[in-house]
């Protein structure tokens, strides 16, 4: 029995495992368009979201696949600037306080995103907050930004492989899951709406108490 080759024992990716790929790496190549298009572009942070990704676009059986990761990096400008900012500002500080333990805490950050469940807003705060570190470190100009960013990038699909993806096909796929988004955002900006109302209400409801003690004052010592 002859021995099998070196090719024969690599084994293609599966296709469920090709659209995670497909999916995620679009975002973050997207996401990084929109910030070039701000004059922020790096060609490291492109060649890291890039990986494999480009020649996965361009064999992949299901090209919509690189469609929705486009749709949620669109989605994802808005809940990252209305929503999501400052949770992430927060997350990269306490990563870069112990700088030789990214990758532990790494994991640590991954896993409280998800600690109350999977929804579309937990996945949505992963990916954001991938793109938001791995262009911080490289803007940063850290020792061996690229090998660390790639393993961040690896660590976020392989997560997503093992523990996110039954989630997904559970909801009916990744078109399902961008519907969940949709709906997340929504349901986001009416309770924002909703906030804002009230405080307006309670601004408009001091200005006429004011008026009114100031009206009786004015009365009062006149």
């Amino acid at each position: 029995m002859s021995s099998p080759n070196a090719s024969s024992s690599v084994l293609p990716p599966s296709t469920e495992e090709e659209e995670v790929d497909v999916i995620i790496r679009t975002f973050m190549q997207e996401q990084a368009r929109n910030q070039g298009q701000r004059g922020r572009r790096n060609s490291v942070v492109d060649n890291i979201f890039r990986g494999e990704g480009q020649h996965l676009q361009e064999t992949s059986s299901s090209p919509a696949n690189a469609d929705v990761g486009r749709q949620l990096a669109v989605i994802a400008v808005q809940l990252d600037e209305h929503f999501y900012h400052e949770e992430t500002a927060q997350n990269i500080e306490v990563l870069e306080r112990h700088p030789n333990n990214r990758s532990s805490n790494l994991g640590r950050i991954i896993q409280g995103v998800f600690q109350h469940g999977i929804t579309a807003g937990h996945v949505m705060s992963l990916l954001i907050f991938g793109y938001r570190y791995i262009n911080y470190l490289v803007n940063k100009g850290i020792d061996g930004a690229e090998g660390v960013c790639r393993e961040i990038m690896s660590s976020i699909i392989s997560y997503i492989r093992q523990y996110v993806i039954t989630w997904i096909k559970s909801i009916g796929g990744w078109n399902g899951f961008l519907d969940e988004v949709k709906q997340y955002v929504k349901e986001q900006v009416e309770k924002l709406n909703n906030q804002i109302t009230q405080q307006n209400l309670f601004v408009g409801f001091l200005v006429v108490v004011t008026a009114v003690n100031l009206g009786a004052l004015y009365y009062r010592y006149k």
